[in-house]
């Protein structure tokens, strides 16, 4: 039974409309849980706590029916059904804090928790309070994907050219890469969903079509309300480690073209077997590594007149 089935069979109970057989089921279905084992955060208890509240008041204003004095029994049992229904958003929220099925893994952040996610090909995700983020305990062989069905994310996504990361939101917004590091806010109460990048490149597109493609410090705003978005240049809202250990020159191109979107090139193909042990921060200017990576082997380097292409000889 899904939760929108049974928050049905609840009401009817409630509505007395339910029949025997289904009586039934929600009363044994109560007998099932136990709810005494849970444990909330402060934050969950008084929210559950004003909810019940609230159904209980109402329940007691009721006006009653054909004129009949509002009876204890039937108070006993619009507040027993209440607590069934406590009970099932308790039960919802335990399995939605971890594990929603046997493929797919939902964890919920607290509204002042957040938390570190190791994805299974390595990537990984920063997730912001009041979160919600929804993925595979494996990646399938030719993609990985995952939705962020509410709140902030940052991703560190691991580079492999044949399986695309990507990013689903609520609205329709997808976010497109191949291994990057960005962030995502998509709030359900706001009408607008943010994407900024730090590392990379990433494209972004709606169920009409692309909205645009995002390189190294540049933002998207899309207004779900009108579906259209805005792309411009902000400062990085992160800063992400650039770390070699004993990786081949080539490696160390390779990693600094996705991360910077540049075109980096050597005059002499065996100069990429050589070795370099260093670590480098994405907020380094493209120059300023390649200095470093060309004094290690004690070699140079020029730039074009836009600094998108480099090449390095002896």
């Amino acid at each position: 039974m899904t939760e929108e089935q049974a928050k049905e069979l609840l009401q009817k109970y409630i509505d007395q409309q339910a029949s025997p057989q289904e009586q039934k089921t929600v009363e044994e279905w109560y007998a099932t849980l136990h709810a005494k084992d849970v444990v909330l955060p402060a934050d969950r208890k008084v929210a559950i706590g004003e909810q019940m509240f609230i159904h209980l008041q109402a329940a007691m204003h009721q006006k009653p029916k054909y004129g009949k004095v509002f009876k204890l029994q039937s108070f006993i049992r619009i507040a027993a059904a209440v607590i069934i229904t406590i009970t099932l958003g308790i039960s919802v929220w335990k399995l939605n804090t971890q594990v929603a099925s046997e493929n797919q893994i939902t964890v919920v952040t607290g509204s002042t928790q957040k938390k570190r996610i190791t994805l299974s090909d390595g990537s990984v995700v920063l997730l912001g309070p009041s979160a919600k983020l929804c993925y595979p305990k494996a990646f399938a062989s030719n993609n990985r994907q995952i939705s962020l069905k509410e709140g902030e994310a940052f991703f560190e996504i691991t580079h492999q050219e044949k399986r695309p990361f990507t990013v689903h939101t609520t609205s329709g917004v997808d976010i497109r890469v191949l291994g990057t590091s960005f962030k995502v806010k998509s709030y359900r109460g706001s009408k607008h969903i943010e994407v900024a990048v730090v590392t990379g490149k990433v494209a972004v597109s709606d169920r009409k079509g692309n909205l645009g493609t995002l390189i190294k410090d540049e933002y998207l705003t899309y207004d779900k309300s009108v579906g259209q978005a805005a792309i411009g240049k902000t400062k990085a809202v992160a800063f992400v480690e650039l770390a070699f250990d004993g990786a081949s020159l080539d490696q160390v191109i390779n990693k600094l073209q996705y991360v910077y979107s540049i075109k980096i090139l050597l005059n002499d193909s065996t100069l990429g077997k050589l070795k370099t042990t260093a670590s480098f921060s994405s907020k380094q200017s493209t120059e300023e590594i390649l200095d470093i990576i060309c004094s290690l082997h004690h070699l140079k380097f020029n730039a074009s007149k836009n600094h998108k292409t480099f090449n390095i000889c002896r």
